[in-house]
């Protein structure tokens, strides 16, 4: 009798259970390391809120100055709001569209939403292009297709962000994840991107309508969304180069490349940021 494909399943569920092992003590050996993170964390936070640089809007405009033109304000209150309309769109919509994913309980979803949805996500893309391409030349030569506004710039930002947050999502889980739901949709209907939509034009009417006491809620929320994309950015290429590709069992494995990523994070924050105030007192400009 040839009990070979009963060997051969053997094989494969040890071979398994040996990666589940070596999963789970690379999780316990990474705890040092988390400690580092929310060290690093706690420092970088309070950096922000104790650095002696005029008030906190201040501080929050510096932080995001080398990665924002910084021009076509959102006014809120007697506050300027950080980013700039469309870059608070983009970045405000992006950590709106993942924390309502993850209330859904898509953190390891892995699969596109259906292609028509998909396809509507990109052309969010190729409009807010068309609408940044117009405002640009406006800025720059006077020739426009249609007039700028910041009511467009924020809608157009919001549908980059939604966009931007879900193929994130989709591509952390499918590249890092071991146990990435590969079948399921990181937005299964047009019921759950209504869903979001709704907390997209919820963003869109505080931005344009809020009173001022939330200023400073919208104005972090914004900040907090333009430096976690570029800090899941560094975390990825970190994880991707340490070889966790596919064998992030839980987050805290993460924890080495969070922690680096972090640092990394407010280097790139930091230098381009001088670099832009320099250039501008250079040229005469502050």
């Amino acid at each position: 009798m040839d009990n070979t494909p009963d060997i051969l399943e053997l094989a494969r569920r040890d071979i398994a259970n040996r990666r589940m092992n070596e999963m789970q003590r690379s999780a316990q050996q990474q705890q040092p390391w988390l400690y580092a993170f929310l060290g690093v964390s706690l420092t970088l936070i309070l950096g922000v809120i104790l650095l002696p640089l005029g008030s906190l809007a201040d501080r929050l405009h510096m932080v995001v100055h080398g990665v924002c033109a910084q021009a076509h304000y959102l006014a809120i209150g007697s506050y300027n709001l950080p980013l700039c309309a469309r870059n608070t769109g983009i970045y405000a919509g992006f950590l709106a569209t993942v924390l309502y994913l993850l209330v859904l309980g898509r953190k390891r979803a892995a699969k596109l939403p259906p292609l028509p949805i998909t396809v509507l996500f990109g052309s969010a893309i190729v409009l807010m292009g068309i609408d940044g391409f117009n405002s640009m030349a406006l800025d720059l030569g006077g020739y426009n297709l249609y007039t700028p506004r910041n009511t467009l710039r924020v809608a157009s930002g919001l549908g980059m962000g939604m966009a931007l947050g879900t193929f994130m999502l989709v591509i952390f889980n499918l590249s890092l994840r071991y146990d990435a739901q590969r079948e399921q949709r990181v937005v299964r209907s047009w019921a759950e991107l209504v869903g979001a939509c709704v907390v997209a034009g919820l963003l869109y009417t505080l931005l344009f309508f809020a009173p001022g006491w939330l200023f400073y809620p919208l104005a972090i929320f914004s900040v907090v969304g333009i430096i976690a994309v570029l800090f899941m950015s560094n975390v990825f290429v970190i994880a991707m180069v340490s070889g966790l590709e596919s064998r992030v069992l839980k987050l805290r494995q993460l924890s080495r490349a969070a922690t680096i990523g972090a640092v990394l994070t407010a280097i790139e924050l930091a230098l381009l940021a001088g670099l832009r105030v320099w250039i501008e007192r250079t040229a005469g400009m502050v």
